[in-house]
């Protein structure tokens, strides 16, 4: 029998030990907890994982009384039977006991005692447990979803649940007491009495499909359950199938139409086709009575080298209980291939064993195409060796949606980054405007552009940076997103810039010279060699080529050195080898230098070039017959508004007291454009200005008072 659980709560230890022993002595199917203290009994009663079927306590306890100890019990267990088991001889404590709602009250020391207490608990407990057994089947009814009913012998409701009133739109209470014929239409009653009551009576049960009516009028069909009882009345069981029939409906629809099969089959090998639905024939060129009838089997369709998968992965779902969903080839009535996707599951008896598989199985053939090519060309791009982003133009401010490998590499930024960001936080203060409203426009317009811009890395080191942007727009016209290709000319740039300095030297200085140069020796051939002046006239040209054919050489030769790779140099020593080498200054000259011996610039070597051309002007082009250059340091900062950003910069200011120089040569100092009347020989203003550029740096000048120029060259300092 089963085992009764008490929790005996008494201050006296001894006591609480020959309760024990005397209680299993008169039933061993007694289990007894023994606590003298109250809140260790709440303790047990609310944690332990024991069911306690009755609480035996004693009246008098340490701390408090066994009255105190029923009302805590009461709040959380209004049910449970609590029997005061004491020796305190005083009479109202019977009547405060009842009042309070103990269960039963029992002297100690009684003739008996514990044949009368074992009677009793036992008693208690069945009812107790009778109660919560009536009251589980109670809740279990009142939580179905399913609509549950009872209606007497008369046909009329005694109980039924909310999801039975509710699945005819109706309160329970209006329909307690009323008629079943209500929740039908007036055909469905006289069917139900007509066939299908006399099912009930003859058989006990029925089930089936029935037309039912709700509140507003709305008939839907359900599935109905009868079961007789033995009082004569019948259990109703009813849930609204409207909704899953509709879909049966679909579904056949679909069968119909469908680039697939629907099918049941055996779990064999070659799985024998139970029932097979849809559009076979154009799948796969076979008919579903062929598939069928295993002319041919489908296992036989499914490509030799799938099939061991095909089985292994069925097999491992079916014994798990779980669905299953797989792709794989399978062979068509022409011998081509076809990708197929099949989601299915098992069916299983009462025993647990898998009656047939039934599932759905899906040509992807196209799918799997495009898939195909979608992977590659994904992978191309991912892996491509040029810069690819693509934005968003249907997002506020064109945000980027995708970065490849080689853009993060390109910029220093992380894909996480650079995502959600407009493609033009790469600007710097050395970017032009035009290319950059040409992009502006080409978006605007929905039109492929390709400029060269000078774009910054994460560090803020500049590079030339051929960007292609393109529309993408859908099968309807409509813009989707733009796609932008940069790539790194940075080489290229430098290598044209080299070029330009030997094309101006090579197709204009030298070219002039050397017309001069044969003018006078054409009056030269026609002269005695004794003509001392002419022969200088033809001598200084000469002389000029050879200077400027040896300065283009050595800036050529310094150039094709140089790192211009923007890097941290300090400047003191920056300056110091600008002085070091390289051509001959006046040695006349003074040169100032006020500069932090710490101070450090991000700059690339040839920056040194620059300076030492800066210089060297400076002293060469003095009148004074012993020349002063001063050479200070200022900070600033730099702004970087696109990214919202500020640098710390470095200025160096060269100073000298010469002539204001010319706009000509402040023109190639500054890199404005030169016109084809104003264009001059200033090989070394023009290099002098690209290097300082190429550094991410800027140059400008300011005319002294009285008299003099200051040359001022900015170059971020590293972070």
């Amino acid at each position: 029998m089963k085992t009764i659980s008490i929790l005996h709560v008494d201050g006296d230890r001894s006591f609480s030990e020959s309760f024990s022993a005397a209680l299993f002595e008169e039933s061993d199917r007694f289990s007894i907890r023994s606590e003298q203290r109250v809140s260790d009994a709440v303790d047990h009663l609310t944690d332990s994982r024991e069911r306690i079927d009755c609480i035996v306590s004693e009246y008098d306890l340490p701390e408090t009384t066994g009255l105190d100890f029923l009302s805590a019990v009461r709040d959380e267990h209004p049910e449970l039977p609590f029997i005061l088991f004491t020796g305190t001889e005083r009479d109202s404590i019977a009547s405060e006991a009842i009042s309070e709602g103990v269960t039963d009250y029992v002297r100690k020391g009684d003739d008996e005692q514990y044949t009368l207490l074992a009677n009793r608990l036992e008693g208690f407990v069945e009812q107790y447990r009778s109660r919560s057994r009536r009251d589980q089947v109670y809740h279990a009814l009142e939580a179905a979803t399913e609509g549950i009913g009872l209606l007497d012998e008369r046909g009329r409701y005694v109980y039924l649940n909310d999801a039975y009133a509710e699945l005819y739109d109706y309160d329970r209470d209006d329909l307690v007491g009323t008629h079943w014929e209500r929740l039908y239409p007036e055909d469905e009653a006289d069917r139900f009495h007509e066939e299908i009551l006399p099912i009930l009576e003859r058989d006990g049960t029925w089930s089936g499909h029935s037309l039912g009516k709700r509140a507003t009028g709305e008939t839907f069909s359900e599935e109905l359950s009868l079961t007789k009882l033995s009082t004569d009345g019948h259990v109703c069981v009813v849930r609204d199938v409207s909704r899953r029939l509709e879909r049966e409906r679909q579904f056949e629809t679909l069968a119909t139409t469908l680039q697939g099969m629907v099918y049941r089959c055996r779990n064999e090998p070659s799985w024998p086709m139970e029932t097979v639905h849809g559009n076979i024939e154009e799948f796969l060129g076979y008919t579903a009575a062929g598939l069928a009838s295993q002319q041919p089997s489908w296992g036989e369709l499914i490509h030799p080298d799938d099939r061991e998968t095909v089985w292994r992965s069925i097999q491992d779902a079916l014994a798990a209980s779980e669905r299953f969903e797989l792709t794989y080839r399978v062979i068509d009535s022409d011998g081509d291939i076809k990708w197929v996707i099949e989601r299915g599951c098992g069916v299983y008896d009462q025993n647990g064993s898998v009656e047939a598989v039934e599932g759905l199985v899906t040509d992807i053939t196209d799918r799997k195409r495009r898939e195909e090519e979608l992977e590659w060309k994904t992978q191309a791009i991912d892996e491509a060796p040029l810069g690819i982003v693509m934005s968003d133009p249907n997002q506020g401010d064109n945000p980027i949606t995708y970065v490849n490998d080689r853009f993060s590499e390109l910029t220093g930024y992380s894909k996480d980054e650079v995502r959600g960001r407009n493609c033009r936080f790469l600007q710097g203060p050395l970017t032009d405007e035009e290319p950059i409203q040409q992009i502006r426009d080409a978006i605007a317009t929905e039109e492929s552009i390709g400029v060269d811009l000078l774009n910054y890395r994460k560090e803020k080191i500049p590079f030339w940076n051929h960007v292609q942007i393109t529309p993408i727009t859908d099968d309807d016209g409509t813009l989707t997103h733009f796609v932008g290709f940069q790539n790194d000319i940075t080489s290229r740039v430098e290598h044209e810039r080299r070029i330009e300095i030997l094309n101006r030297m090579l197709l204009h200085n030298i070219r002039n010279n050397l017309n001069i140069l044969l003018g006078y020796l054409s009056i030269l051939a026609e002269r005695l060699p004794t003509e001392t002046e002419l022969i200088a006239d033809v001598r200084a040209p000469i002389d000029r080529l050879i200077e400027s054919s040896e300065k283009a050489r050595q800036i050529e030769s310094r150039l094709e050195s140089a790192s211009f790779q923007p890097e941290r140099l300090n400047l003191e020593q920056l300056l110091e080898k600008a002085l070091a080498h390289g051509w001959e200054i006046d040695g006349n000259a003074e040169i100032r230098s006020d500069v932090d011996p710490d101070c450090c610039v991000l700059a690339s070597e040839s920056v040194a070039v620059a300076l030492r051309e800066l210089i060297e002007n400076a002293v060469k082009y003095t009148t004074e017959a012993q020349p002063t250059v001063t050479i200070t340091t200022d900070t600033k900062t730099v702004d970087f508004p696109q990214q919202d950003e500020t640098r710390d910069a470095v200025v160096i200011h060269i100073d000298d007291t010469n002539t204001t120089i010319s706009d000509l040569d402040r023109t190639r100092l500054l890199g404005n454009e030169e016109s084809a009347v104003h264009h001059g020989s200033g090989l070394g203003l023009w290099i002098v200005h690209w290097i300082v550029t190429m550094s991410g740096g800027l140059i400008t000048h300011t005319p002294r008072e009285p008299r003099g120029n200051r040359i001022s060259v900015t170059l971020l300092r590293p972070e």
